[in-house]
């Protein structure tokens, strides 16, 4: 039975899998199920995050009564925060340490580095585990955001449909991207925000294509969202307007502070970063002991500053409706980066997405309170504009930061000036930094996505990527008949010729081409013997080469300079600093590195169609009736006399 089964089954599934491989509309069916996907992770993302806070703290926001708890750990009373990090901690330290290995790195930052190394997907497991610890780190008083799990889960979600279907690069890049944009979309109640966040911050470009894929994805998990969720906005203020185009001018203002602030943030993130791993480096402890410890500090700041609990939802609600003094919303800004910097150097895990909202909120809230007093709703107006402005001095994301402040507010009046204090802090995060708030952590690995030569074929690729070993590797002292046979042989016309080490290995010397065999060996016998060249450490060898820390550039440069048809590759050795023989690199080696993109590019093309010029395409090579034939074969034999006289009747 199962025989049969196979046997009816297989063409059926090939049908599917080419129909998803090589047609758009399977590509968009495949957004839908990663947008349901993503969705669904995320919903269950947040009432994890809600069920442990309950657990501990006995309510879904601590940040909303800020009193004991009455929870678990009811006993402790308002003490209780002291505790929460450390057993959120003991949780997460050895299951990231043992499930939560992953080359990408975690986060939007590995999403990013995927998506420029490879297909954009995720591991799934380490990608579980690290949701599983930001639900323990957010629920337990961690002062992080949900988005960098989600967009990691997402991604995730791709890898399992898309691989899982042998899916082209490109398709599985979109739908990862897509999952990506699906996770933020449902977190944040954001549909289009989170289909720009795929575009700006994972693709970093738009194109149709793309743009369709993350489209269905974030619909459907914003409806899936909706029926499990609710569809209430993720803040909840009144109707907010700016009271004149006169106050443009201090919204510009708060625009150029928010940037320069968003860029304080990042910075303070990984100068904490660093002075905690090299601490706990000195001290010796553990990775996965690491969160348990660092869980006090966490919870000494929460004992402090209960309104730095989690997401702070609340407090932020708060901040938004002028209910806090000038003085005490600088407190919160100030606190809630450093709150996150020293939550994420801990070892916890969690996002820098929401965080930067809270930190534009209050700093904008201050702002308005410092410069409209008078203005009853000037906390909420310019906290508003502040949490764009941040977010995108902080993710230099302007589209996106304009989408999502209006989305989770509902304030469309403020769309003018959210958009002029938007650019304006992306003109100042570019001037005072490279980097962002997702890809400094890149830069820090040795990764610049915004590198103009990362969209080059070759970019910057090392030498040591593009060599392979030399056709052939003559010794120092080898006679030149000898060299002559080898080259013959080999049908090159250049060598490496190596001193010492008989297994292809040595210090380079140079390279010996034919035209110098040739001349030597053929010279005039009248010469004198004795001062003709014997072995080839005689002949004035070739001293081009390159180094196996050259970038592409530097390869091609060489090669298009030099009268060899190829170069030896050197690399230092440890002891001696002599140049050793590691490859050869050849100007038909980088043409089959160039062929290759473009033909993997053609047959992406010729696979990739559509059904309807697929219905256009049978019907024009459909045979033609006899009837049609007759018909037209009548009409060829009628005179031009005729047709002129048909035409004047």
């Amino acid at each position: 039975m199962d025989r049969v089964w196979k046997r009816l089954s297989g063409p059926l599934s090939r049908r599917a899998g080419s129909l998803f491989r090589h047609h758009r509309f399977g590509l968009y069916i495949l957004a839908v199920l990663v947008g349901l996907a993503s969705g669904l992770g995320a919903v269950l993302f947040r009432l994890g995050i809600d069920a442990w806070s309950r657990l501990l703290s006995g309510a879904d926001d601590y940040t909303v009564s800020m009193g004991p708890s009455v929870g678990l750990l009811a006993p402790l009373g308002t003490w209780f925060v002291l505790v929460t990090p450390v057993l959120s901690g003991l949780l997460t330290g050895p299951l990231m340490s043992r499930l939560g290995h992953t080359p990408t790195g975690h986060g939007v930052a590995g999403v990013i580095w995927s998506t420029r190394h490879g297909d954009g997907t995720m591991v799934p497991l380490p990608a579980l585990a690290a949701t599983t610890s930001a639900a323990l780190t957010i629920g337990g008083g961690g002062s992080v955001g949900p988005e960098g799990p989600i967009a990691e889960l997402g991604a995730s979600t791709a890898n399992i449909i898309g691989r899982g279907l042998r899916l082209p690069r490109s398709s599985i890049r979109h739908l990862a991207a897509a999952g990506t944009a699906a996770g933020i979309a449902s977190a944040f109640n954001a549909p289009l925000a989170g289909a720009f966040f795929a575009l700006e911050v994972i693709l970093m470009g738009f194109s149709a294509d793309a743009f369709i894929v993350i489209v269905l994805a974030c619909v459907s998990s914003t409806v899936l969202s909706h029926h499990l969720l609710g569809t209430t906005l993720s803040l909840s203020l009144p109707y907010l307007d700016l009271s004149g185009d006169a106050q443009l001018g201090w919204v510009a203002l708060l625009g150029v502070v928010g940037g320069g602030v968003g860029i304080g943030f990042m910075r303070l993130r990984f100068v904490i970063l660093d002075a905690l791993t090299r601490a706990w480096q000195r001290l010796g402890v553990p990775i996965w002991a690491r969160p348990g410890i660092g869980g006090l500090a966490v919870g000494a700041t929460l004992l402090i500053l209960p309104e730095m609990y989690g997401e702070s939802s609340a407090t932020l609600n708060r901040a938004l409706a002028g209910r806090y003094a000038l003085t005490l919303l600088l407190v919160l800004c100030v606190a809630k980066m450093l709150a996150t910097s020293l939550t994420l150097g801990m070892g916890f895990i969690g996002g820098v997405f929401a965080p930067s909202l809270f930190i534009g909120g209050t700093l904008g809230a201050a702002f308005g309170t410092l410069v409209a007093p008078s203005y009853a709703p000037a906390a909420g107006v310019f906290g508003v504009i502040g949490m764009g402005a941040v977010f995108a001095g902080a993710a230099r994301a302007p589209m996106t930061a304009v989408l999502l402040i209006i989305e989770m507010t509902g304030q469309h009046a403020l769309l003018v000036p959210l958009m002029l204090a938007t650019v304006l802090a992306t003109f100042i995060s570019r001037f005072l930094s490279r980097g962002t708030l997702f890809t400094e952590e890149l830069r820090r690995r040795g990764e610049d996505v915004e590198d103009p030569m990362s969209t080059t074929l070759l970019g910057r690729t090392h030498a040591s990527r593009l060599m392979v070993d030399p056709p052939d590797v003559l010794q120092a002292m080898a006679p030149l008949s000898q060299a002559a046979s080898v080259m013959s042989r080999r049908g090159v016309s250049a060598l490496p010729v190596v001193a010492g080490g008989q297994d292809g290995t040595g210090e380079l010397l140079g390279c010996v081409t034919a035209a110098q065999l040739a001349g030597t060996i053929l010279s005039d016998e009248s010469d004198d013997a004795s001062a003709r060249p014997a072995t080839l450490a005689d002949l004035p060898l070739v001293r081009d080469r390159l180094h196996c820390e050259d970038e592409a550039t530097d390869v091609l440069q060489a090669l298009t300079g030099t009268r060899l048809e190829g170069l030896p590759v050197v690399a230092r050795a440890a002891g001696s600093g002599a140049e050793e023989l590691v490859g050869w690199v050849s100007h038909r080696i980088v043409v089959e590195r160039l062929y290759e993109v473009q033909a993997q590019a053609r047959a992406a093309a010729a696979t990739y169609t559509s059904w309807g010029s697929r219905l256009q395409d049978k019907w024009h090579s459909r045979p033609v009736p006899p009837r049609r034939i007759g018909r037209i074969s009548r009409i060829s034999r009628i005179s031009p006399r005729s047709s002129r006289r048909s035409r004047r009747r």
